[in-house]
């Protein structure tokens, strides 16, 4: 039951004008911010709506990448 409601097929017919892009790295100080926040805004340059969400970050205060994103 659960494949069948939410396989591929099903979430494209429901968004499809939304792209959905997740990036991911194995280890943390790899630039996955970095290569996300890059992403964003080129394709908000060429007026493509655009939303960002890191919804959780690790590591030290210090060494936080939120710099990177505006």
């Amino acid at each position: 039951m659960f494949a069948a409601c939410c396989s591929g097929d099903y979430m494209s017919s429901l968004f499809k004008n939304l792209r959905i892009h997740q990036i991911f790295g194995a280890n943390t100080d790899v630039g996955k911010t970095v290569v996300t926040a890059a992403l964003v805004s080129a394709s908000a340059a060429r007026n493509h709506p655009v939303l960002f969400l890191k919804p959780v970050s690790t590591g030290p205060r210090q060494d936080a990448d939120d710099r990177c994103v505006s």
